[in-house]
C-alpha cells in the first residue's frame, strides 16, 4: 500500500497541466514584453519631448534677452547732419514670422556691445585727430589720459576686470581696459554717436583704431565730428547698434545679426535684404529645426493692450508696439507617433 502511493507521487504533471502551465507563461511574458515595449515606447517619446522643451528654452531665451535690448543705445531725436532724419524706432520690421530690431548687442566673436560714454572730450591736452574719449565698463570713470599719471589708471579703475598691471596708456593694443579692449570696438566699424542733447551722427572707426597724442589716447574715427558736437560737455553716449532678425524658414527657426551703417533702415526691405553684403553681417544662422510650418509667431501689443493685427506692420504701427508676444510649437516623432510642444513668452519694450 506504501509502495503504490509513493509510485504516484513520482509521476509527475500530467500533459494537460503542462498545457496549462505554459500558456499562463506565454500570457505573463507576451504582457511583460508588451509592457516593456511600451515602457521604452514612452521613454523615448519622453525623451523627444524634453529635447523640445530644451530646445525651446533655448531659443525663446536668446530672443527674449534680445528683444528686452531693442533700443539699447538708440538716438530718439533728429539727426544732426542731413535733413532732420529720425533714427527708427526699435522694431525695424515686424510680420506673423519674422521679426527685426535696433540693439547695441556684441557681436558673436566680441564679449561685449559697443555702448560707452564720452569722457571730458575737450578737456586738455587735445584729444587727437578724430579722436573721441570713451568711458564703459571698461575703464570705469578713467579717462586714457597720460599728462597726470598718478591720477587715474584704467586697470585699476575698471568695473569688470581686476587690476592687471597692463594699463590702457603704457599698452593701448592690448590692454583688456582699454575702451576698445575684448572687441568692444573695431577697425571699419560703423557708431551712432549721439551729443548732449540728442542728436547724433554716423562716423566709421578709423583703420588704426586708436590714435595718440600729447599723452591722451583716444578711440579714432574715419572723420571729424561737428564742431560744436561737445557743446554740452560730460553728455551723451556712443553706440554700435545692430540690426537683429528672427523668422521662420522651412520649419527652423533663424537668426542674422547686421551692423553696417543704418544709413535710412525705414527706406529699405530690411526683411528681404538684411545687409548689404557677407561683410556685413553673419549669415542666416539656425537656431533649431524641430519647429512646423507656423512653428513661430510673433503678436504685437500697443500700450493700451490692444492687438496691431493688420501684418506686416506698417512704419507708424512699428513705433506704437509696446509688447510683443512670441508663440513658438515644435514638433517630432518617435516610431511614428507624433510629439509636439507649445509656449510663448511675452517681452515689454523699452521707449
Amino acid at each position: 500500500m506504501v509502495a503504490r502511493t509513493s509510485a504516484r507521487s513520482r509521476r509527475g504533471f500530467t500533459l494537460i497541466e503542462v498545457i496549462v502551465a505554459s500558456g499562463v507563461a506565454v500570457i505573463i511574458l507576451t504582457a511583460m514584453m508588451g509592457y516593456l515595449v511600451h515602457r521604452s515606447r514612452m521613454d523615448q517619446q519622453d525623451g523627444q519631448l524634453a529635447r523640445l522643451k530644451q530646445d525651446a528654452s533655448l531659443v525663446l531665451g536668446q530672443l527674449a534677452r534680445e528683444l528686452r535690448q531693442a533700443g539699447l543705445g538708440r538716438p530718439t531725436r533728429a539727426r544732426r547732419e542731413g535733413d532732420g532724419e529720425t533714427y527708427p524706432g526699435p522694431l525695424i520690421a515686424a510680420s506673423e514670422t519674422s521679426l527685426a530690431f535696433v540693439a547695441d548687442l556684441p557681436r558673436p566673436d566680441a564679449s561685449l556691445n559697443g555702448l560707452s560714454a564720452f569722457a571730458a572730450n575737450p578737456l586738455n591736452p587735445p584729444l587727437p585727430d578724430r579722436g573721441v574719449a570713451l568711458l564703459n565698463e571698461l575703464n570705469g570713470g578713467c579717462d586714457v589720459d597720460g599728462s597726470s599719471p598718478a591720477a587715474c589708471h584704467t586697470d585699476e579703475a575698471s568695473l569688470l576686470l581686476t587690476a592687471s598691471g597692463v594699463d590702457c596708456r603704457t599698452s593701448p593694443a592690448s590692454a583688456p581696459t582699454c575702451p576698445w579692449g575684448l572687441k568692444k570696438y573695431r577697425p571699419g566699424e560703423w557708431l551712432v554717436l549721439v551729443d548732449g542733447v540728442g542728436r547724433w551722427v554716423e562716423r566709421q572707426v578709423s583703420s588704426g583704431l586708436f590714435a595718440t597724442t600729447g599723452g591722451r589716447t583716444a578711440l579714432q574715427l574715419n572723420e571729424r565730428l561737428p564742431a560744436d558736437f561737445f557743446d554740452v560737455p560730460n553728455r551723451g553716449w556712443v553706440a554700435s547698434l545692430d540690426r537683429v532678425f528672427y523668422r521662420l524658414q522651412e520649419g527652423a527657426v533663424e537668426r542674422k545679426q547686421c551692423w553696417s551703417s543704418a544709413g535710412s533702415p525705414a527706406s529699405v526691405n530690411v526683411l528681404s535684404c538684411p545687409c548689404g553684403s557677407s561683410t556685413d553681417g553673419t549669415s542666416w544662422e539656425p537656431l533649431l529645426r524641430s519647429a512646423s510650418s507656423k512653428g513661430l509667431a510673433f503678436r504685437y501689443f500697443d500700450a493700451q493692450g490692444v492687438e496691431l493685427t493688420t501684418l506686416p506692420l506698417s512704419a507708424e504701427d512699428l513705433r506704437r508696439v509696446r509688447r510683443v508676444e512670441v508663440q513658438l510649437h515644435l514638433s517630432g516623432s518617435v516610431s511614428g507617433t507624433p510629439v509636439s510642444y507649445d509656449t510663448f513668452t511675452s517681452v515689454a519694450l523699452r521707449h
